[in-house]
């Protein structure tokens, strides 16, 4: 009867929860945090496949020791990679408050994982024997192991101490359960210690990310489930957000009524299938057009909400100019009715007015709706 080793388990089912999370995120979210927790989720993968192959390797030296050598070069180069995915994922839950020494707090764990990069190169094709070295067949720590796993630890240690001290910039309704992928992550760290045999520290990113899973990326009720942008909870919750720090710092910020024109058009003439697909096409077409830090819903219906950082009308005309060319590209080629566009109403908000959400959003509903206006008035 053959054994198999521990680590061929682990790293099997490990390595099978990361894909099947892969696929099922990408039909749930087009956000940006989405894209984030995808870059964890893969990035982890690549770490346990490289370790995998680093192990095959090492166990048969006679013939496939480059396979360990491969391996062994992955792991070292990307672990702090991906702490530096999960802090970027942790900190777009977050408001903008302290957006100052959580920026600080940011670079140092990207200068760290850049230092790591250009150190481990150098020592490989060097041969300098830093961190990893094979000396006869045999696998062998170098001089700077000890300090570069420390390293890691303290910045593993320092992603929950950066959740903790920051944790009142979430928002609201995601203070607690944000503390899950730091956790596992640390607890993954330490039993590394105990089960030298085993990599348990990608098995307990890979937890943290199953339980978000299932509170955050499938199940979190602020994401529209046709879209995958916000919903208009998520809006409502994000734009209250936006006008608090508005009004506690000083800062404006514009938002957008968008709306698609005779979107009833492609569901009588194609069908309701085509007209899911068509709020699919116009999310997809508002978060490739605006930055990162967008916020983007589905306010309703067909349609959208957008919250952005950019408060220069003219940038937010030739966005939408950009919006509406790609709207018409995709129309053209799907057959829709040669009227299908959009419809805006947009404003800044002004820290000074005090407005309210519900004041904010009346404005930008009536802005749009003389939009629409004049739209039908000219078909």
């Amino acid at each position: 009867m053959v054994e198999i080793p521990s680590w061929v388990v682990l790293n099997f089912f490990t390595s099978f929860l990361l894909i099947l999370l892969l696929m099922f995120q990408n039909k749930t979210s087009r956000l940006q945090k989405g894209r984030k927790y995808s870059a964890i989720l893969t990035c982890t993968l690549i770490l346990l496949i490289s370790e995998s192959i680093g192990r095959v390797g090492e166990n048969n030296p006679d013939n496939l020791l480059f396979l360990a050598r491969i391996g062994y070069f992955l792991i070292f180069i990307l672990d702090p990679v991906d702490i530096l995915f999960a802090v970027n994922y942790v900190d777009c839950w977050m408001d903008e408050g302290n957006s100052k020494p959580r920026r600080m707090f940011k670079e140092a764990f990207r200068a760290f994982a850049i230092a790591n990069g250009v150190l481990v190169t150098l020592s490989s094709l060097l041969g300098l024997r830093w961190f990893f070295y094979f000396e006869n067949g045999i696998y062998y720590r170098g001089s700077f192991f000890i300090v570069r796993a420390l390293l890691v630890m303290l910045f593993i240690i320092l992603l929950l101490v950066y959740t903790v001290v920051f944790r009142k910039d979430f928002l609201s309704e995601y203070k607690n359960m944000i503390l899950v992928l730091p956790f596992f992550a640390l607890l993954g760290a330490i039993g590394q210690v105990f089960f030298y045999n085993m990599d348990t520290t990608y098995a307990g990113i890979s937890l943290g990310c199953l339980v978000l899973f299932f509170f955050f990326q499938s199940n979190d009720v602020n994401i529209d489930y046709l879209s995958g942008v916000l919903n208009r909870r998520g809006i409502d919750i994000k734009l209250d957000d936006m006008i608090k720090n508005s009004q506690s710092s000083g800062k404006n910020f514009g938002a957008i009524m968008m709306d698609l024109d005779n979107f009833k058009t492609i569901n009588d003439t194609l069908g309701h299938e085509e007209g899911d697909r068509a709020i699919k096409y116009m999310a997809d077409i508002l978060t490739n057009s605006f930055d990162k830090d967008t916020a983007i819903g589905r306010f309703g219906g067909d349609e959208f909400f957008v919250i952005t950082d950019n408060i220069s009308k003219d940038d937010l005309d030739k966005i939408i100019a950009e919006v509406r060319e790609k709207l018409a590209h995709i129309r053209d080629k799907r057959g829709w009715n040669k009227n299908v566009d959009v419809s805006c109403g947009y404003s800044i908000y002004v820290s000074s007015s005090n407005m309210t959400r519900e004041q904010f959003a009346d404005i930008l509903d009536s802005l749009m709706y003389i939009e629409k206006e004049d739209h039908h008035k000219d078909q």
